[in-house]
């Protein structure tokens, strides 16, 4: 692929958290143009220093730990950690106001979900750089509407002109992107509970318009495992991956750097261009759905071959499962999820022949496809390719991939009923008979003639002696105790 050799439409800062988080990031850094520059500035965060031995492309001056050890698959622990260590939180706050430098039009953020650290850091990080670059600049805004407004009627519709202010600032603030991945079934039941409960929290700051949030990705390892499983060996070893979570991380990084690079290409009659591209990344909010699909350069005869590629690629997801966009209700509606801007890009070999017109009639039949309420972008570059037709299509929507959506619950519920099914048994050590040198004693003696007094307090030990207790200290609620 030439094309990959193009400048990036949109200069990115890449920020992993946690284990998976940075592997993902470190990927990026690999990627270098003809001089040897990086492509991508690329940071690293870490629970602890040994974490951060295995990235071979973030330079070590990019790598911040926060020394605290492992922080295991707890999230919740890890947040209550970093909460209660005033120098791990002090190395965070710093880490994100002062390393990370807002000076792309992108900042992403990179974790994987179900780990202690990278869950936890990410939901501080993204408040903490709202906090600090974003923040100040809806201030300025608010200040402005105030001078401009009677203080009556300002203090009247306070959350109007708040609204206003967001809005206002929308050009000037630092666009965040999320991608998280959602981790395999396997993991348990803890982890898909807990999982559950920090997409929602990232969820509810994608949807804050004064967040900055301009997209989220939930990646879905389940859905790579899958993927990779159905590998042959020598597509394996061609792809360099020894595990799904290699094969995951290579995947993400390919088609976000392609989508980067061929909106950046040009010579023909049908441009998706940079300015193009980033409308569609950094205008609105909402869960960002890529798809690609490739097919043999010599099956692909006509248009027709091609519309229905993209028709293919629209409908399905290639970071994780399908998202619902249409659901239909018992009253016979349709119930529709929003879609906003939609990229259509297709990358043909230089000596396939084809009408550009297949861009209308692609551009016709997705239309049909889905509910878009903005523009659609559309385009086409050619290039070798491997000898390969490549369709992508992307968009972001209010939808969420069916097993964020549905699907955590159901299998965490599925564990629970599998778990019903045991019967637990108490298990204990057995203890060792007495030898024929012990004597048994049967006499009815009265302690008290010796001067011992047993009290009321050891009343019922004997019969309780049995009762075993298996509390979770942390999950107690200490906030309202009464006197």
């Amino acid at each position: 692929m030439l094309f990959t050799n193009n400048p990036p439409a949109i200069n990115m800062t890449m920020v992993g958290f946690g284990q998976a988080g940075t592997r993902m990031a470190d990927l990026f850094a690999a990627i270098k143009d003809k001089s040897g520059t990086p492509v991508y500035n690329c940071l690293a965060l870490n629970s602890n220093d040994g974490d951060l031995k295995g990235l071979a492309h973030i330079p070590e001056s990019n790598q911040v730990s926060l020394e605290l050890g492992g922080l295991g698959k707890n999230p919740e622990k890890a947040m209550r950690v970093i909460d209660e260590n005033e120098d791990a939180k002090e190395k965070l706050k710093q880490f994100i106001t002062q390393r990370v430098r807002p000076q792309d039009d992108l900042v992403l953020f990179f974790a994987g979900l179900g780990g202690g650290t990278g869950t936890s850091t990410i939901v501080k990080s993204i408040e903490e750089f709202n906090d600090f670059h974003n923040k100040p600049i809806i201030k300025k805004e608010l200040i402005k509407l105030q001078q401009a407004t009677p203080p009556a009627e300002f203090k009247t519709n306070i959350k109007k002109y708040m609204a206003q202010a967001v809005k206002n600032a929308e050009e000037k603030t630092v666009k965040i992107g999320v991608i998280v991945t959602l981790p395999v079934r396997s993991d348990g039941p803890d982890v898909l509970r807990q999982v559950n409960d920090f997409t929602q929290r990232i969820w509810k700051l994608a949807k804050d318009k004064s967040k900055g949030i301009a997209f989220v990705i939930f990646a879905d390892n389940q859905q790579f495992a899958d993927d990779f499983e159905k590998l042959a060996e020598n597509e394996r070893k061609a792809l360099k991956v020894d595990n799904y979570r290699d094969y995951a991380n290579l995947t993400i990084r390919d088609v976000i750097h392609e989508m980067n690079t061929a909106t950046n290409g040009g010579g023909t009659s049908v441009v998706f261009d940079k300015q193009d591209f980033k409308r569609l990344i950094l205008e609105h909010q909402g869960c960002l759905v890529i798809n690609k699909v490739e097919a043999d350069i010599n099956s692909v005869k006509n248009e027709h071959d091609i519309k229905d590629m993209f028709i293919k690629s629209i409908q399905g997801s290639l970071l994780h499962q399908p998202v619902e966009l249409l659901e239909k209700q018992e009253d016979g509606k349709m119930l529709a999820q929003k879609v906003h801007h939609v990229g259509l890009l297709a990358v043909l070999a230089p000596d396939k022949e084809i009408s550009s017109s297949f861009m209308d009639t692609a551009k016709e039949a997705v239309i049909n496809e889905v509910p878009i309420n903005g523009t659609v972008f559309n385009g086409y570059i050619v290039d070798k390719n491997n000898r390969k037709a490549s369709i992508y299509t992307f968009f972001k929507t209010d939808a969420l991939p069916l097993r964020l959506s549905k699907g955590l619950v159901n299998e965490y519920q599925e564990y629970i009923e599998r778990q019903r099914k045991f019967i637990y048994k108490d298990s204990s050590i057995e203890a060792i008979a007495a030898t024929n040198d012990e004597e048994d004693f049967d006499m009815d003696l009265d302690l008290a003639d010796l001067g011992i007094d047993l009290g009321e307090e050891t009343v019922g030990i004997e019969e309780n002696a049995e009762d075993t207790f298996d509390v979770d200290i942390d999950a107690l609620d200490f906030d309202n105790l009464e006197d």
